[in-house]
């Protein structure tokens, strides 16, 4: 590939690419591709690779390739440990300070 279809490839990933939240943003992954576009080398067939290493990761191929089998993603021990992950990471963002302590006592003391 040419260095301009390396640099638009990179454009489009970065318009693409979801915000991760919970990292700060000098440890974002947008960074990563705003550096490629401005600074990148041309060596095509590595920065080939890396495109398209991206684009399978945005389109999930692995996880639709490999899917985890529902024994996996409800143990028994725990069922609902991964919809509860994924809700508590989505909430940590938003939560302030307040919420913040009471979800630390909360921790602390578990009443059944």
């Amino acid at each position: 590939m040419s260095r301009q279809q390396i640099s638009n490839h990179y454009t489009r990933l970065l318009r693409l690419w979801p915000v991760d939240r919970l990292r700060p943003a000098e440890r974002q992954f947008q960074r990563l591709l705003e550096h490629r576009i401005q600074h990148s080398p041309a060596s095509g067939i590595d920065e080939s690779k890396e495109v398209n290493a991206a684009y399978l990761l945005l389109d999930n191929t692995a996880s639709r390739q490999f899917p985890l089998s529902e024994r996996l993603m409800k143990p028994q021990s725990d069922p609902q440990h991964y919809e509860a992950l994924a809700r508590e990471i989505e909430e940590v963002p938003d939560r302030t300070f307040w919420g913040r302590l009471k979800k630390r006592l909360g921790g602390m003391v578990r009443m059944k």
